[in-house]
């Protein structure tokens, strides 16, 4: 778990395909070959063209020549591009963690290739394939955890991971379990079961919490005299909550619409969906989880996209005592701890984990690798920076996330859970650490929102994620935003990004 004094807001990963044991390190390419002379295709064509583009260039993506373990999972199309994403099987099993991407811009021309391909000389036989049962059994073992412990059913998918150059037939097990918390990654040899990899794939954040928008000292401007005390109601913070809609429900009387459906422990009602709560209630919280997942739903629509995240996301509020929040890739949820000030009672924490099931949904397995957990890490802190700053508009908190929340850790004059103005450069600043390494990340995502505002950066790095796999490195992040600008805006950004990326150290050729 992610303790706040020490890491907080954490990096996303997604669900099938997943894994990374050994990194190979993602190999990108700007495509410039004529494909195609239609301005529009079709998902069909667009997949014939990635696949003719892929097997002209097997050799250089060291791919088998006619791409028959190449599984074309998902065709993507937008108004300026589309991207063919596959995975790599063997025997038509999924590789984990293992996918290519191919980006196609409106001319029907292949403009970017991600690729997580991992070549492999060996297939490792199988004599006798350990039973689920058992292979369940020693993932629980594995993490130190019992049966009666689970707080969602298992899943478990046989495939093959890459190792030193062989293929070896493993399960991936997810076990939910309570002691230790959390959604448990194990990767076990399917003949010996050998646990090979574990890891918690709940990704764990702090936050805090009828609204505050964003949070009481960015409204009100200042510090304040601003106290959690425990949840206490005060005049001076009930001063600071604002009146808002409440759009779309469809729970009958409760908090539950197309966007986020919440699930707490106060099992907010109300029969004429009048949720007027002051920060005493647990009810409050859950509007604030409702409102601002809501409103950032919405706002990703307003800039032409219908197809991320555009889902009732089950959030579990006041779902933990801990000091922690988490979005978990394996069940889709969101929870929110208790701990110090509440982490709900925030719209950058609570946007902060919205990012990372915007890019659990836009890219399978992000973030499982360091560079890509800190890319992670740095949407998640710009997403949530960026929304504070449009809601309340003043000086008092630019480029910083979570002040209410860090009040409850710092003494600072401007509280704060992460700064995205730290002048961090790579990999001179690299620490080994997501959170920290995302500040280099985030800084260059709101240098761009500084230069031609938030809506258009928002929309060229929502349309980059398409391109991306789930180990990218920061320069597959900067690439992947040029090709995006390219593509949204005919490239009238490029000299400005390129820029704002050279200053962090992050190369885009």
């Amino acid at each position: 778990m992610l303790r706040k004094k020490r890491i907080r807001l954490a990096l996303m990963t997604s669900v099938f395909p997943l894994l990374t044991l050994s990194f190979a390190s993602p190999q990108v390419v700007a495509a410039k070959e004529t494909a195609a002379s239609s301005p529009s295709l079709s998902a069909a064509d667009s997949k014939k063209v990635a696949d003719n583009y892929l097997k002209k260039h097997s050799k250089e993506y060291k791919l088998k020549s006619d791409i028959s373990d190449l599984k074309h999972i998902q065709t993507i199309s937008t108004k300026v591009a589309t991207y063919v994403r596959y995975q790599e099987t063997i025997n038509d099993r999924p590789v984990f963690d293992k996918q290519i991407t191919v980006t196609i811009n409106k001319k029907g021309k292949a403009d970017l290739i991600v690729s997580g391909y991992a070549p492999y000389k060996e297939v490792k036989s199988i004599k006798n394939k350990q039973p689920v049962t058992n292979i369940e059994n020693k993932a629980l073992k594995g993490i130190g955890a019992k049966s009666k412990d689970k707080w969602a059913p298992t899943i478990n998918k046989y495939g093959y991971i890459i190792q030193d150059g062989k293929a070896i037939p493993s399960y991936r097990v997810v076990s939910h379990t309570k002691k230790p918390f959390g959604a448990w990654e194990t990767i076990i040899n399917a003949e010996n079961g050998v646990v090979l990899k574990k890891k918690n794939l709940n990704q764990e954040a702090t936050g805090v919490g009828k609204v505050f928008r964003p949070n009481p000292l960015e409204s009100k401007g200042s510090t304040s005299t601003f106290k959690d005390k425990n949840n206490a109601d005060s005049p001076a913070l009930t001063r600071q909550l604002k009146s808002v809609h409440l759009y779309n429900l469809k729970g009958k009387g409760y908090l539950k619409g197309s966007y986020v459906s919440i699930s707490s422990k106060a099992k907010t009602y109300s029969s004429t969906n009048t949720f007027n709560f002051t920060r005493s209630k647990n009810s409050f919280e859950d509007v604030m989880v409702y409102y601002h997942i809501d409103k950032m739903q919405r706002y990703i629509q307003s800039l032409g996209f219908k197809n991320i995240n555009n889902r009732s996301l089950v959030a579990n509020v006041n779902g933990t005592n801990d000091d922690n929040s988490f979005y978990s890739p394996s069940t889709k949820k969101l929870t929110f701890g208790t701990g110090g000030v509440d982490d709900a009672e925030d719209a950058g924490i609570i946007t902060h984990e919205y990012g990372h099931s915007i890019q659990d949904n836009q890219v399978p397995n992000f973030g499982s690798s360091s560079e890509a957990g800190a890319m992670g890490e740095g949407f998640g802190d710009f997403l949530g920076a960026t929304y504070e700053d449009y809601l309340a508009p003043s000086s008092y908190g630019k480029a910083c996330i979570g002040e209410w929340d860090a009040t409850a850790y710092s003494s600072a004059k401007t509280p704060c859970l992460r700064r995205l103005d730290k002048n961090k450069v790579f990999p001179r600043d690299l620490k080994g650490e997501v959170h920290a390494d995302g500040e280099i990340w985030s800084q260059a995502l709101y240098d761009m929102a500084t230069a031609f505002g938030r809506d258009k950066a928002t929309k060229i790095i929502l349309q980059s994620h398409w391109s991306l796999t789930g180990n990218a490195t920061f320069k597959d992040g900067a690439k992947a935003i040029i090709a995006a600008d390219k593509a949204l805006y005919k490239g009238s950004h490029l000299s400005t990004i390129k820029k704002i990326f050279a200053k962090r150290g992050i190369p885009t050729k």
